[in-house]
């Protein structure tokens, strides 16, 4: 059997494409040296530079960005076994991302004529930033299909939910609601800040602001719904977007600590390898097993109390005839 991947190997895994870029920057900034101006064009609006680093300064600004980003993927990957897929993936199409911009800012300030302020960078450097990133993400994955790594949320167990004592034919539900103050707090403030700069700076940069603010409040009170019909989770304001699992589509469900940080990266509506999850605090939460091995996390109140429910109904589900739990389950 293939044994499961050690904390070294996946912080080795995650350093490394840091590790090739840092020597990339380094390697090009040396090459290019003689033909760099001093100081270099290093910010830029639109096309033109309006913001200059000494090279000395830019060699430092590659290795503190490069190394600290590198150590922040590794450190996440390493706290929590069930954050290296995450962390692999995604710390590989940040350092693709990151040393094409810091490439492309080297190779536009070499092929200024005289000065740093003749340097332009291309569009096509930046859509060439994002293809990298994406490459190297996909590499990531790559990677982490050829490693054995654990399925679940968090290094510990889930609690054993057990099951609620049901009479043939009884049907119960379950419902709570759970919200989050910062995240209507982050969202009020947003909102109010985008109608303040409508009025001056026109609606290209006001009226987002203002939606992204009522897009926070409208998610930073939701319900979850047990049942019948499955497991509903919805915002508390709006019908929809809403997560909406059939019984027939699940294969258990348990109660479990979660770490925002640590098993997600954040707070939010959060989508990782093997998980999707509405996280708006830490603490315990509602995880469902769908029969195709992907889970879905809910931070909530009492969920011992709905994945014991859960647990009660998935039994009395059949799939209809000739059709297995795997399909029904990716039924929308």
């Amino acid at each position: 059997m293939q044994q499961m991947t050690g904390r070294g190997t996946m912080a080795a895994l995650t350093a490394l494409p840091f590790a090739v870029a840092l020597a990339v920057e380094l390697a090009l900034l040396a090459v290019l040296r003689d033909r760099l101006p001093d100081p270099l064009a290093t910010h830029f609006s639109g096309t033109v530079p309006d913001g200059f680093t000494g090279r000395t300064g830019f060699a430092f600004l590659c290795a503190g960005l490069t190394v600290g980003i590198g150590a922040l993927f590794v450190l996440a990957g390493t706290r929590r076994a069930t954050s290296a897929r995450w962390s692999v993936v995604t710390g590989y199409g940040t350092a693709g991302l990151v040393t094409s911009a810091l490439v492309s800012v080297l190779l536009v300030n070499a092929d200024a004529a005289d000065a740093a302020a003749d340097a332009r960078t291309p569009l096509w450097h930046q859509i060439a930033a994002l293809l990298v990133g994406m490459a190297m993400g996909l590499v990531g994955w790559l990677v982490t299909r050829r490693l054995r790594l654990p399925d679940g949320l968090s290094g510990q167990a889930g609690a054993d939910a057990g099951r609620l004592d049901l009479a043939e034919g009884e049907v119960a539900g379950w419902t709570r609601t759970v919200s989050s103050r910062p995240l209507a707090l982050l969202g009020l403030v947003l909102t109010v800040l985008g109608c303040a700069l409508a009025v001056p700076t026109g609606w290209p940069v006001g009226v987002p602001l203002a939606l992204l603010g009522l897009l926070m409040l409208s998610f930073s009170r939701i319900t979850v719904t047990v049942g019948p019909r499955g497991l509903g989770v919805s915002s508390a304001a709006l019908p929809r977007p809403r997560i909406q699992v059939p019984l027939a589509g699940m294969s258990g469900a348990s109660s479990r600590p979660v770490s925002p940080l640590g098993d997600f990266g954040g707070w939010g509506w959060r989508i990782r390898p093997g998980a999707t999850a509405i996280i708006l605090r830490s603490g315990e939460a509602l995880v469902v097993k769908r029969a195709n091995g992907r889970e879905i996390a809910v931070t909530v109140d009492d969920s011992a109390t709905a994945a014991a429910l859960l647990n009660s109904l998935i039994p009395r589900t059949v799939p209809p005839a000739g059709t297995t739990r795997n399909e029904a389950s990716a039924r929308p």
